[in-house]
């Protein structure tokens, strides 16, 4: 659009003129004197760039540096070229985005009439605001991005009042943005706060520090959540302190599993006893103080008389009810001082301290046996019960408590085998079982030599896909006199005598051996799982002597998946440490087997390069019928699932099993309900042939 006017001022040597309609009588325009100095110079080096368009042909007569240089062209090119945009008459300003072929250029352009040599004209100013254009976005996008954050974030003024609050800030606390900004940031604070940490949060604050801790807010509602907060201040461009920026996150619902998982590490979930674990920590520290005061402790084993009829007379929940009844019983005649634990079956210990005499712990002893003779009432059943005892003292027995406990043991079977609904004292002639032991451990090692191992393998199914995926490869000993021999009865010994090195050494030949065959077969690439003891990890050529076999087999690492248990993972200093770190760097995965049954932490999962978390049966079990064992289960899931570890349940035996670790996003499973442990060839029809189960 072109310009006219009539000139009423110089600016920088043009004249600035009027739009017309004005008042009449105006003297004509005159011409720019930029021949007059300052003007010229400042007009010259001015940072925006300043155009003059002639109005009637729309034409730029006249561009200074700064114009050129943002347009990205020369003086002698622009000048009588159109300016191509459009201007207004009067003096105007508008954002106008410049596209030179390069990035586009962001510019406030500013517009009024003038007058030059004689003709009417516009006056342009580009101002470039690319810049503060980039720093606006930059800005609105962090904006949004804190806005849309998952944590709650807030902003508080020096003075403690809070001026600004995200979405997921005001859903934590239950206030609105308009209800929260504005307020003191006590608002958020419960009743009686810890004021020496409050006191030391806000000193380390004005002093600049960032703080990071742990506190307990109060929602809109008066309920309180646990956050882990960080707070950094931020100063102005004086270096003031202005304002300070808050993040929480809220860690309820996390510390309630995290509580489940302490509960569940340290006390039996059928009786709410303490576990093994809690059990020989207080007997060592219960030995540390008689030896102090020259005092004797005992150990008790109490183990119930055919407490497996029960079971499979009445059922696994009646007979844990039972179990129950049994620990609520025993309680009531037990000193505050002494610990009632169980270790699992019908399996109890009992520690007694400060024992005067051995008299008085059999008057203890008998008042228990003696409790029994009045029968259990459990779900409409009446039961009869007895129960035998074994007794180890210290220091008299032992000095250590796996020695001692170890003697109860002898001292309860000796019980039993005399009769039962009894109790009787360690003493060193009961080495009868000792012998045997001495036997199975000569047997044991003649059987490694004579092929009388072998391994089955229960399979995997991926709940996702249907697919067998994987197995867990089980070691089977079959005696030559006593037949088929538990592992829960031999590994022990093998562990104990170091046997267990030759032992894994075959399992692991065994597994790649088989491997390969069953490829060769048609089988598709499985995941073989296997146990690995402690005795194996602590060992310095662990790593070489897989890495040898897998390199022999022609097995890919990826095949293999060592399973520890929680009492190796405790361990993570040495050839423990050394040899997980050189074995997953390998390629091999590993597992957490049985975990929640012993000695279940965060720490030991965080510690250890963990894939996989196989759920204990034992919990497995209890779905459908046990409410504590499905919550308990469901936390393990979970916890697994916020690691990013796959989860493995035991023990599935039925379909609603099945169906409920399904709907927990449970990974896979292994169980009866898919199959049991399969020879080799039994193993290879059974994949083969393999269907999901119709729901």
């Amino acid at each position: 659009m072109a310009f006219s006017g009539e000139s009423t001022s110089d600016v920088f040597g043009l004249r600035r003129a009027t739009r017309i309609g004005g008042r009449p009588g105006l003297p004509p325009p005159t011409s720019p004197r930029f021949g007059d100095q300052p003007y010229r110079h400042m007009v010259e080096q001015a940072v925006d760039g300043l155009l003059v368009v002639a109005n009637d042909d729309g034409r730029i007569v006249y561009c200074n540096p700064a114009a050129a240089t943002l347009l990205q062209s020369s003086r002698e090119t622009l000048t009588g070229s159109p300016f191509g945009l459009p201007v207004t008459q009067a003096e105007d300003a508008a954002a106008v985005e410049i596209v030179t072929g390069g990035e586009p250029v962001f510019v406030d352009m500013h517009t009024r009439s003038i007058s030059w040599q004689g003709r009417g004209a516009t006056l342009v100013s580009l101002h470039d605001v690319s810049a503060r254009r980039s720093a606006e976005a930059r800005i609105e996008m962090q904006a949004k991005a804190l806005e849309a954050a998952a944590n709650g974030i807030y902003i508080i003024e020096k003075g403690g009042v809070i001026s600004w609050a995200n979405s997921a800030f005001t859903a934590m606390t239950g206030y609105g943005p308009d209800e929260l900004c504005g307020q003191p940031v006590a608002i958020l604070a419960p009743p009686s706060p810890d004021d020496a940490a409050h006191a030391d949060l806000w000193t380390r604050l004005i002093a600049g520090e960032t703080w990071k801790g742990r506190i307990v807010n109060l929602r809109k509602d008066g309920t309180s959540y646990t956050a882990e907060q960080t707070v950094t201040p931020i100063t102005d461009i004086t270096g003031r302190l202005s304002h300070f920026v808050a993040i929480q996150e809220d860690i309820s619902a996390r510390l309630k599993t995290e509580g489940e998982l302490i509960r569940l590490t340290e006390y039996d979930g059928v009786t709410g006893l303490p576990n093994r674990n809690v059990f020989m920590h207080r007997a060592k520290a219960a030995i540390e103080r008689a030896s102090r005061a020259k005092a004797m402790v005992a150990v008790m084993v109490l183990d119930l008389d055919n407490f497996k009829a029960i079971n499979n007379t009445l059922g696994h929940e009646t007979g844990d009810k039972f179990l129950a009844a049994v620990a609520s019983r025993i309680s009531g005649l037990m000193r505050s001082s002494d610990t009632l634990a169980r270790f699992g079956g019908d399996d109890f210990a009992i520690l007694f301290e400060n024992v005067t005499d051995m008299a008085a712990a059999s008057r203890t002893v008998r008042s228990f046996l003696n409790s029994f003779r009045d029968p259990f009432v459990v779900d409409g059943h009446t039961i009869e019960a007895t129960a035998s005892i074994g007794i180890a003292a210290f220091p008299k027995d032992d000095i250590d408590p796996p020695s001692l406990l170890r003697h109860a043991e002898l001292a309860m079977y000796q019980a039993k085998a005399e009769g039962r609904d009894a109790f009787r004292y360690f003493d060193r002639e009961m080495d009868a079982d000792i012998r045997r032991r001495v036997q199975l451990e000569a047997d044991l090692r003649h059987a490694v030599e004579g092929n009388q191992l072998w391994l089955a393998y229960q399979p995997q199914l991926d709940l996702a896909s249907g697919q067998i995926v994987g197995a867990e490869a089980l070691i089977r000993w079959n005696h030559p006199a006593r037949g088929l021999i538990s592992p829960g009865e031999f590994i022990p010994i093998a562990e104990a005598s170091s046997l267990i090195l030759p032992i894994g050494d075959w399992i692991i030949e065994e597994i790649c051996r088989q491997h390969m065959i069953w490829q060769v077969q048609g089988l598709p690439e499985l995941r073989l799982g296997f146990n690995v003891s402690g005795v194996q990890f602590r060992q310095k050529d662990l790593f070489n002597k897989v890495a040898t076999t897998l390199a022999r087999s022609g097995l890919s690492a990826k095949m293999l998946d060592i399973e520890i248990t929680e009492t190796v993972a405790m361990e993570r200093t040495g050839c423990v440490q050394q040899n997980v770190d050189r074995l997953t760097a390998a390629g091999i995965s590993m597992s957490m087997d049985d975990f929640g049954t012993g000695y279940s932490s965060l720490s030991n999962l965080q510690a250890f390069p963990v894939c996989r978390l196989k759920v204990d049966g034992s919990f497995v079990k209890g779905i459908g019928a046990k409410r504590d064992d499905e919550k308990i289960v469901e936390a393990v899931v979970r916890l697994g699932q916020s690691m990013g570890l796959t989860v493995v349940a035991e023990g599935v035996e039925t379909l609603a099993q099945l169906e409920f670790l399904r709907g927990l996003g449970c990974d896979e499973i292994q169980g009866y309900y898919i199959s049991k442990p399969l020879p080799p060839e039994d193993f290879r029809r059974f994949v083969a042939d393999f269907r999901m189960p119709a729901s």
